[in-house]
């Protein structure tokens, strides 16, 4: 009888501990707001001054913090998820910056893997071209393709996620993409079920939070909005004795202009801690997704890959120019050494490294000479 794998849904209830984590939730909470202070300045300057750079430079600068720290994050609930001491700030923060660049390409690779099959059915279609019988090649193939497509869709949609989570398991570039590629094609209706009770766990507790911050910073935004128009001015006597043309007008436009840029900022560092404590439930809940589907699963797909790749690369040893150019080239010259004694190929086979007949040397497995073609074994 098959062992079957039941799934442990109400393991992901376990996903508001992440709350509970204070190391990694200082992680992501300290990244996030670094980054959106990063971001929220280089808009200002670039508002300021009319330039795109700062807004391009502290806008990638906030960028790559805050993914160095979500990985961070990340590897922290980890240990967390599978009940070890938790690391320390400086290896967690490392450690993210290592999986954020094999992460970085790890999606390239989907995204050729992605573009690679709509390269293939976009020449599938060009077959309805031929006069007479396109037709028939649109009926018989448009069908396979949207399957194949939707399939491609559905493994670029659901590995994702998981692949971030294997390599922050440490399972490597490789070990990463086709472990993700694995579970999805093997339990694809099951780690669908866990993201979609995942996401009914998630969602409303952010709308519950957004909401009321959204609430609260209308409330704030309009009291900061009436004191900027109601109070400052010159010397404290309102904007120019109530006279609201000339410098009244501008004065007023101005302050209006310094309160609400700095009250937005500063409401907009609370909207980066409300997203940083969201994902650092879902990024919890993501782990234990992994964890759940992946149990109990082989790694027929990590080895078939890797076979394929370990065979390339025999492929490509053997087939490497030798020395000598025994394919065409120049012929080598006569060794001045003295010939030795006439061997058997399998002694040949079976001598330390050199060859017979020149004494050039070979390796174990090769099959002729580089130096002067004889056959070895």
């Amino acid at each position: 009888m098959t062992n079957r794998h039941t799934p442990n849904l109400g393991a992901l209830l376990r996903c508001y501990e992440a709350l509970q984590n204070w190391r990694a939730l200082a992680m992501l909470a300290g990244s996030f707001v670094l980054g959106g202070l990063a971001i929220s300045g280089g808009a200002a300057i670039s508002a300021h001054d009319g330039s795109m750079a700062p807004v391009a430079l502290l806008g990638l600068l906030g960028t790559l913090v805050i993914v160095f720290g979500l990985n961070a994050a990340g590897l922290i609930l980890v240990d967390q998820a599978a009940d070890a001491p938790l690391r320390s700030f400086t290896a967690a923060f490392l450690g993210g910056m290592q999986s954020a660049v094999y992460l970085i390409g790890l999606s390239i690779l989907l995204g050729l893997a992605t573009a690679v099959v709509l390269l293939v059915a976009y020449l599938f279609t060009l077959l309805a071209r031929i006069p007479g019988v396109g037709g028939f090649f649109a009926f018989l193939f448009a069908g396979p393709l949207v399957v194949v497509l939707a399939a491609t869709y559905a493994v670029l949609a659901l590995a994702g996620p998981l692949m971030t989570v294997a390599v922050w398991h440490g399972e490597g570039f490789i070990g990463s993409f086709a472990r993700a590629v694995g579970i999805v094609l093997k339990r694809p209706l099951e780690v669908l079920l866990h993201f979609l009770v995942l996401g009914i766990l998630v969602f409303p507790a952010a709308a519950f939070l957004s909401g009321l911050v959204a609430a609260a910073s209308f409330s704030v935004g309009g009291f900061y909005a009436a004191a900027a128009l109601s109070g400052g001015g010159d010397g404290g006597g309102g904007y120019g004795g109530g006279d609201f043309g000339g410098g009244g007008m501008t004065g007023m436009l101005s302050h209006f202009g310094a309160t609400a840029g700095g009250a937005g900022l500063s409401m907009g560092l609370v909207w980066f801690l409300v997203l940083a404590v969201t994902s650092l439930i879902y990024v919890l809940g993501t782990i234990l997704v992994y964890r759940s589907t992946s149990e109990g699963l082989g790694d027929e797909f990590n080895e078939a890959i890797s076979g394929r790749l370990g065979q390339f690369r025999r492929t490509l040893e053997e087939n490497k120019p030798r020395r000598g150019n025994d394919r065409g080239g120049a012929a080598a010259e006569p060794s001045p050494l003295p010939q030795a004694a006439p061997t058997t190929p399998a002694q040949g086979a079976a001598a330390a490294a050199h060859c017979p007949s020149c004494h050039a040397e070979v390796g174990p497995d090769d099959a002729f000479c580089g130096g002067c073609g004889a056959r070895l074994h």
